[in-house]
């Protein structure tokens, strides 16, 4: 009885551990651009990253919630001698709805700076004041993603991912690894610029309006159509007002959250009556007026 006792403990922590991990990842690897010579190290990489991803531990607390899903796209663009340069892309998402597993986009990036070696069967581990060409991207953008979801569930809740993100930045910049800057350039979005307004205490006000924008206004939605929108426009209503009296420069934050939003946006108010509506989306997001101008219509 003791053994059987002693089993079912060890298959129950098992079961917490792997239920703790924050991640769902899909990973694709595009090896085109190089020659066919030249993709011999890289056979694993998408099967290492995603085991990576879907086995690592972000926070240092048992995740409660669903996993969050999010695709990794790896294109590599060119070899020399050991080291491999790519873009990486990563989309993540929130679950809005449980009954029609409806996802939103939260976070949405494409990294064109990127150097690293790599071999088959690559070991990828995580460690906070390490810096590793090739994975601490990966852990950057991962954290930016997560404090941004769990921004979505609660009032600044992400802020100890964000933190994290930044400190990778510095690590980064301390190797002089390319991509990477101890300080942002006004107005120029990097990787750095993102995680120091993120931290910001300046944009704390915008995180709520975000938050509000998932829980009074998409979650609602799924409960009371009008409602839900009217709650999601008066957020962008918000948003606005934000950007009008508390922002004197262009904010990376902001177009950030339209970058991974925008298409959304125009999903869900399709035809909507309300010209202030409209009004502000093209006022907070000018690079997807015609977006907006083509979802305006009834």
């Amino acid at each position: 009885m003791k053994v059987l006792l002693s089993v079912i403990a060890i298959l129950c922590s098992a079961s917490l551990f792997v239920h703790a991990q924050e991640f769902q990842a899909s990973v694709s690897v595009n090896t085109d651009l190089i020659p066919v010579e030249q993709r011999i190290d890289l056979g694993t990489m998408r099967q290492d990253v995603e085991t990576y991803v879907n086995n690592q531990r972000y926070t240092n607390m048992d995740w409660e919630g669903p996993k969050i899903p999010v695709d990794i796209g790896i294109t590599i663009t060119s070899k020399s001698g050991n080291r491999f340069s790519a873009f990486l892309t990563i989309s993540s998402y929130r679950i809005v709805d449980k009954k029609t597993n409806t996802r939103s986009v939260v976070y949405r990036t494409l990294d064109k700076e990127w150097s690293f070696e790599y071999q088959l069967n690559a070991n990828l581990t995580f460690q906070n004041l390490r810096f590793d060409p090739f994975s601490s991207l990966l852990d950057f953008h991962l954290l930016m993603a997560l404090g941004m979801d769990m921004d979505s569930y609660g009032e600044l809740d992400g802020q100890q991912m964000f933190s994290s993100a930044k400190q990778i930045c510095l690590l980064g910049a301390n190797n002089n690894a390319p991509g990477y800057q101890r300080v942002p350039e006004p107005g120029v979005y990097s990787r750095i610029a993102l995680a120091t307004e993120y931290n910001d205490l300046r944009f704390d006000d915008f995180r709520k309006i975000v938050f509000s924008y998932y829980v009074d206004g998409l979650e609602e939605y799924y409960k009371d159509k009008q409602k839900g929108l009217d709650n999601m426009a008066y957020a962008i209503q918000q948003i606005a007002t934000f950007k009008e009296k508390r922002l004197s420069a262009r904010s990376i934050v902001l177009q950030a959250f339209f970058d991974a939003k925008f298409q959304e946006l125009a999903g869900y108010f399709k035809g909507y009556p309300d010209a202030k509506l409209w009004q502000n989306l093209r006022y907070l997001d000018p690079s997807n007026g015609s977006v907006y101008d083509e979802a305006k219509k009834p």
